[in-house]
């Protein structure tokens, strides 16, 4: 980005990745989500829980800026990327959706493109294509290893991605999202519409990938929260028609075991949501 990071870490700590300040989010002039306030650090797994229609994919939408292409979608306050505020007027939307990856609910992969050419998509848009073809045939590699799908689909990367499994095909598209080397990568209930098996295999692949990336995961499933996050931030929805809150963020295992909330404590034993 171009805005220098100097004039912007005065508040921020330096060890988070992602910092929300005072982030409220907006459809036209309803207020979907009310003054967050979190910090996300490198390399690790932040988990969003709540119950449905808080605004835990309203604050992740926000994150690579994904949340103004909806019409009258706009924000106030501040996303924080290493210090710098993503939403400043000289930094380019494209850069920052190439900074910060998404991975959707449902697989997404291009239905008309190959195995090879959904990989390599977001890096041929990029570049305008000017690359040699074995540096995508590395790149393809190791993105498919990546997502630990290489040794899978190695000898059919010319046949259609929508032809993988379910499970495949969201390891596909973590592969694509990886491909243009993003420092952030955020999943909006990865493993919904995933078999126990391959929801198995995303989990996995999760605590693999934070090794090199931060990544946000958005889940109804608790107990995924607590299987792959190392913080849960808690969201709830006061009541019809209000803003979607940040109640309660801190450590996984404090979270699920001794909540500070009363809410918290409520939706994690099950008595709403």
């Amino acid at each position: 980005m171009n805005a220098t990071a100097a004039t912007l870490q005065g508040s921020v700590d330096t060890r988070s990745r992602i910092a929300l300040e005072n982030l409220s989010i907006f459809y036209g002039d309803f207020k979907a989500v009310e003054d967050v306030n979190l910090q996300v650090r490198p390399q690790s797994v932040m988990a969003f829980i709540g119950p449905s229609g808080c605004g835990k994919s309203t604050v992740l939408r926000s994150i690579d800026r994904m949340h103004e292409v909806t019409p009258g979608g706009r924000i106030s306050g501040r996303v924080l990327l290493d210090g710098e505020d993503i939403y400043a007027p000289n930094v380019d939307p494209v850069l920052v959706r190439r900074m910060i990856g998404m991975v959707f609910q449902r697989p997404n992969p291009f239905p008309t493109m190959s195995i090879y050419e959904n990989v390599i998509a977001g890096m041929k848009l990029e570049k305008g294509g000017r690359k040699y073809k074995k540096d995508f045939d590395d790149l393809v590699e190791a993105s498919l290893r990546g997502a630990n799908l290489w040794e899978e689909v190695k000898d059919r990367l010319n046949r259609p991605g929508a032809g993988l499994s379910g499970g495949q095909q969201q390891r596909l598209c973590i592969a694509r999202a990886i491909a243009v080397q993003p420092e952030v990568l955020l999943m909006d209930e990865p493993c919904s519409a995933l078999d126990p098996i391959s929801t198995l295999a995303i989990e996995e692949l999760i605590h693999e990938l934070k090794e090199k990336y931060t990544i946000i995961i958005v889940t109804h499933n608790m107990q995924q929260a607590a299987r792959v996050s190392d913080e849960t931030a808690f969201f709830n929805l006061p009541g019809i028609g209000q803003a979607g809150r940040l109640i309660e963020v801190g450590p996984t295992s404090e979270i699920f075991s001794n909540p500070k909330n009363r809410q918290t404590e409520d939706y994690i034993s099950g008595r709403f949501g």
